[in-house]
């Protein structure tokens, strides 16, 4: 399993990104791989309501140039074929 967090605050170090590295490392302690993205200070697109993920094969956004929809992709399978015994 693999943790992904997203700190949306446009401060570096900042209270936000503390609290969630703090929670990171309290799952590190325990075998669990981790990840801390930083989006604050990145463009982040909206969703277009354009139905292009739905349509993609690979259920991906059509946006490419953002930093949060290189995780889109992987969200949208999870939640299309969950693992078993999950829900």
């Amino acid at each position: 399993m693999k943790v992904i967090a997203f700190n949306g605050s446009p401060r570096a170090n900042g209270n936000t990104q503390r609290a969630l590295r703090m929670a990171l490392d309290e799952l590190e302690k325990e075998g669990i791989e981790t990840e801390l993205v930083n989006i604050g200070i990145e463009p982040v697109a909206p969703c277009q309501a354009c139905g292009a993920c739905r349509k993609a094969k690979d259920g991906k956004c059509k946006i490419t140039d953002d930093r949060v929809n290189e995780f889109v992709g992987v969200s949208n399978e999870y939640f299309r074929y969950p693992p078993r015994n999950t829900f």
